[in-house]
This record gives structure tokens, sequence and C-alpha cells, in this order.
């Protein structure tokens, strides 16, 4: 039989110490009937042996019960019935067999108590977190971290003309802002009486602005003059929108070939300034400003 048998036989009597102490006895009586056997088998061995078997069992059971408090008895019965019923298949009954005796106390009782105090911090409204439980805030601060927020440093720009083809390879190049207003409609208010009416007048016409370096050999400065040179040219006529007509292509949170919201506009060249100055080491900076060609033609 195994010590795990052992335990489960001696705990369904709820009473494992009274279960060894008998053993101890019976054990103790044994030695004292060799004892006996040896001394022939008479009286005088019968004495000697009940003599030698109430002494021993006596002896040995002082010296068990000496080393387990009287506090201690019921603690170690009880936890030989929790295991024994748990054996058997009552966990439910063994942990409440358990938890009423107090068995294990300070390692079950400390266990659910922080438990239970963790439960009560964690369902509990806070002042800390604006009057609301750790577990909900919790849950806000995951959905805040976990939103794929757009970045305005990732964007791919695309641009495309009949004068000079595709020129996005030296604009995202050069390239560091973008200023885009793709949507205004302008107004007014019409008093009546006491009252007031929106009045629509226009949708106003979507200007790009997009600030670039340039290269020594000023590629941008004259890509954008060709431009400016198609639309007003020298002889005093003014060009048609099918040779000077840009269309700008914005892809925003570009990341590898994963793109977000796209904005398509049919722009021509507006204007460019440049700023130089002797004061500081730094790079030029060109200023471009496109606008809109006629609203009822797409890109």
């Amino acid at each position: 039989m195994s010590l795990f048998d052992s335990i489960s036989a001696a705990g369904e009597s709820g009473n494992i110490l009274g279960r060894a102490d008998g053993a101890i006895r019976s054990g103790a009586a044994s030695l004292g009937k060799q004892a006996g056997s040896i001394a022939g088998g008479g009286k005088l061995a019968s004495a000697v042996s009940q003599a030698g078997a109430s002494m021993g069992s006596q002896a040995v059971s002082r010296a068990m019960n000496s080393h387990i408090p009287p506090s201690m008895r019921n603690t170690v019965n009880a936890g030989a019935e929790s295991l024994s019923q748990i054996a058997s298949g009552d966990v439910e009954g063994g942990i409440l067999t358990a938890l009423e005796s107090g068995f294990g106390g300070e390692a079950i009782g400390n266990l659910l108590g922080a438990q239970a105090s963790q439960g009560r911090y964690w369902g509990g409204a806070n002042m800390l977190y604006g009057g609301i439980t750790p577990t909900e805030a919790k849950r806000i601060f995951q959905e805040a971290v976990d939103a794929k927020r757009a970045k305005k440093n990732l964007f791919l720009l695309t641009v495309q003309s009949a004068l000079a083809g595709d020129f996005s390879h030296e604009f995202n190049l050069f390239c560091t802002d973008i200023e885009r207003g793709p949507s205004e409609v302008s107004g007014g208010k019409v008093r009546a009486g006491s009252a007031q009416l929106d009045t629509l007048t226009q949708a106003e016409p979507v200007v790009m602005r997009i600030t670039t370096m340039d290269d020594r050999a000023g590629t941008l400065k004259r890509w954008f003059e060709t431009h400016i040179a198609a639309v007003a040219q020298q002889d005093g006529s003014f060009g048609v929108p099918a040779d000077y007509a840009i269309v700008f292509t914005v892809q925003h949170a570009f990341v590898g070939d994963v793109g977000g919201f796209t904005g398509r506009v049919l722009c021509r060249a507006q204007s460019y300034e440049v700023s130089l100055s002797r004061r500081e080491d730094a790079l030029e900076e060109l200023q471009m400003t496109f606008t809109q060609l006629d609203s009822f033609m797409s890109p």
C-alpha cells in the first residue's frame, strides 16, 4: 500500500493520530509477545510480554504526542480527512473540510485573503482612475494602445503630369511637408426676422502646399518653372489644362505596400517661394503652392 493510500484510508475515520497511536501500541504489543516467547511462554513470560507491551506503547505514544501539540492535533486529523475526501472524488467537500477546520489556515487563508483583496481592488471604483474600476481603466488603456493611429511622417506622394511624366521619385526624395485642405464650402448668413438662414455660395478649390528641399542642379525648381511656363506662356497666351495639369496622389499612413486613406486631386502650379539666408548653414527649402483645376474634372 502506498503512502497516499495509507493517508486516504486513515483519513476516512477523521482521526489519523488515533490510528497512528493504535498502530504504535499494536506494534509494541507484538514486540512484547516475541519477548515472552523467548522467556519460555509460561506465566512469567506472559507477564513480561504484557509489561513490555504496556511500557513500550506508552513510551512511544508519549514521545509522539509530546512532539505534536494539542492545538495541532485537530488540524492534522482534519487535513487527513480532507485529503481522503479529495482522493475519493469529493473535491468540494475536501476543500470545505479544510477551510472549516482551519487546515492550512496560514497558507490557504493568506492565499484566499490575497485573492479577495485583489478582487476588491480590480472591481472597486477608484478615484485615482476617475471613479472607474481598475479593470475598466486597464481595458480603456489597452484599447488606446491597440488603436492603429495614422502617423503624419508616413506618407507616399505620387506626382504625374503630361509635361514631365512621373516625378514621384524626386518628390518623395526631397519632400518634407504637405499641407492640404481637401474640402471647404463657403456661405453666408441671411437674417429672417429673429432667425438666420445659412446660404451656400460655392465650394472652395483645393489648395495644396508642398515644402521640399532641392539638389544643387535645381531639379525641382526647373520642374516647377516648366509647369508655370506652360500655364502662362511668354507670348501672352495661356496653355490648355491637358498640357500643364498635374495629378497628385497622397497615401496617408503608408508602410510598405499597405496604405491608409488616399486623396487625389487635379491641380496646376500656382507659385513657389525660396528663402535664402547667410545667417545659418541650413538646407534650402522650396514652398510650392498648387491650386485645383475645374472641380468637374476628375483626376
